[in-house]
């Protein structure tokens, strides 16, 4: 949720309305809040797990990911709108 908030203010900021789509921000606010709060409260755990290497991966599986899904949810009536 946190990740969700930071990017739903910064898209207040560029003029966008409630909902409107922003593709990047979008698809990696929820990965990026979570490693930042995993960061703060078990640093240690955190470098043990995520290196550099699975983090890129992440990065790039997971817009990938989210807008299949979104598309699915679409299509099956989960979803109003496909993003």
């Amino acid at each position: 949720m946190l990740g969700d908030i930071v990017a739903a203010f910064f898209k207040r900021r560029l003029g966008l309305k409630r909902g409107a789509p922003l593709f990047v921000i979008d698809q990696l606010d929820f990965v990026i809040g979570s490693w930042l709060l995993t960061m703060a409260l078990a640093p240690e755990w955190f470098w043990q797990n995520f290196t550099f290497t699975i983090m890129v991966i992440v990065l790039i599986i997971t817009p990938i990911l989210h807008r299949i899904t979104n598309i699915i949810g679409y299509r099956i009536g989960a979803k109003r709108e496909p993003w």
